[in-house]
């Protein structure tokens, strides 16, 4: 009962999904006021900071009751527990407090975070960026590169300045080559920030899309924003930037920094003749002009452009050819990204981690290529910005072939991928991703193929 009126913990958690911004859980806080729950798939992280905030709030709520329980008596007690009652006002005003403090320690934390790479005299920086593909590239790069030299890389997501500082200040040592540095962003400078903090000597550009534009506002604010890693380069190094994405292609005449291209459309870095299967891809695999046969597990168009960009990364610094070709056989599927499950009679097609629209398209095309009694399973892609229903619908229409799309939860997203989806394509409505598997049982078809595109975290629920 006390946390349904006093909602403290809930919108802490969403201050906490939301990375802290104020903005965010004002603009979630209108639009689900009287929420008190959520599935919890990612609970709080109790970190110093997240207790400071909590803790602050809860004294800052209990003292402005008293304040007006002895300035008013009943009246003032009756009035102080309604205004306790609004959780994200006390929290935001602990979250004011603390901006200072963060901010100093910040700057403390890039400047010791800087001043250790710059001691390494050998180690050569790495930043990868884009508003997809981020993780998987980097991966990939670290898993080749290692064959050769000794590499460090920020573990899973870790993209935000606090995050690589943390890397950088438990595990980097003289004994590294490389780092490999992702790099997220969600505005302009936030890349330049990281970029300043440890200096890249190489980057990749994955590609830009309309990922976060809630946040950058523009497309334009995007491409700015994904350049500014290239823009950091030194003259002696280089970049690379996946040429099949025309809004990179566009944009690439404002850098002066020495690139490179990889893609299916590309002369350097490309790959052709691709065999795919249950067991996996076949490819040539094209490095400046020479054809190299490659095979992995690892399935879908979208992971075979991600295996390109780290194999060209590799091979621009001076790993021999037939190593990344070895290597590109071990890679492991990166855990939420199309991923290939077998659940009993069920083959599940797991890409639900972090959806963009061009990852959402690939994978229609994948399940497309299974045939029959095919199952997409979404509840959309966050982060568009205002054309999110337009940007949706035409999603929607992607899903021509496919037999069963399931639309999970009533979003701006679904009721665009409603308006859509062809009439031949039988629509599934659920509340929630937990009804999913009940679902599927229900629909009674043999063996069927399943492909769960994007998993929302709980501050979209």
């Amino acid at each position: 009962m006390i946390k349904y009126l006093f909602p403290y913990t809930l919108h802490l958690q969403i201050l906490q999904l939301y990375e802290y911004t104020i903005n965010d859980l004002l603009r979630w806080t209108q639009h689900h006021y009287f929420t008190r729950s959520t599935e919890n798939k990612k609970p709080i992280v109790w970190t110093p900071k997240a207790r400071f905030i909590y803790i602050l709030a809860i004294i800052l709520a209990l003292s402005s009751a008293l304040i007006f329980t002895v300035s008013l008596g009943v009246t003032g007690f009756l009035l102080g527990l309604i205004i306790a009652t609004q959780a994200y006002i006390f929290l935001v005003i602990s979250r004011l407090i603390l901006l200072p403090w963060e901010k100093y320690q910040k700057n403390k934390i890039k400047t010791e975070t800087e001043n250790k790479i710059l001691k390494q005299r050998g180690l050569k920086v790495i930043g990868i960026t884009g508003s997809y593909g981020k993780t998987s590239v980097k991966e990939f790069l670290y898993q080749i590169l290692k064959c050769k030299y000794n590499v460090l890389k920020t573990p899973e997501s870790f993209n935000t300045p606090y995050g690589i500082a943390k890397v950088v200040d438990l595990e980097l040592d003289d004994s590294y080559d490389y780092f490999i540095c992702e790099m997220g962003a969600y505005r302009v400078g936030e890349i330049k920030e990281i970029c300043d903090m440890v200096h890249p000597q190489y980057g990749i550009l994955t590609g830009i899309n309309e990922q976060h534009l809630s946040t950058f506002k523009s497309i334009q604010n995007t491409i700015s924003g994904k350049f500014e890693l290239f823009k950091s380069i030194p003259s002696q190094g280089f970049g690379i930037y996946n040429r099949d994405n025309a809004l990179i292609v566009n944009n690439v005449g404002q850098c002066s920094t020495k690139l490179y291209d990889y893609g299916y459309s590309s002369n350097n870095y490309s790959v052709t003749n691709i065999h795919q299967s249950h067991n996996g891809s076949e490819f040539d695999l094209i490095l400046k002009g020479k054809s190299y046969r490659a095979s992995t597990k690892l399935f879908g168009r979208s992971n075979i452009q991600n295996i390109l960009a780290a194999a060209a990364m590799s091979h621009l610094l001076g790993v021999n050819p037939n190593q990344i070709v070895q290597m590109i056989g071990t890679l492991a599927y990166i855990p939420h990204r199309l991923q290939l499950i077998r659940r009993k009679d069920i083959l599940l097609i797991d890409d639900a981690y972090n959806s963009n629209v061009d990852g959402f398209k690939e994978a229609i095309h994948l399940l497309k290529t299974f045939g029959k009694n095919t199952v997409f399973v979404t509840p959309g892609i966050v982060d568009l910005g205002t054309n999110s229903e337009a940007i949706h619908k035409e999603l929607g229409e992607y899903t021509n072939g496919i037999d069963y799309v399931i639309l999970v939860g009533k979003s701006q997203m679904t009721s665009g991928l409603k308006k859509g989806i062809p009439e031949a394509t039988k629509i599934i409505e659920i509340d929630s991703i937990k009804e999913v598997w009940s679902c599927i049982r229900n629909l009674n078809i043999t063996n069927p193929i399943v492909l769960l595109e994007n998993d929302l975290p709980d501050n979209y629920l």
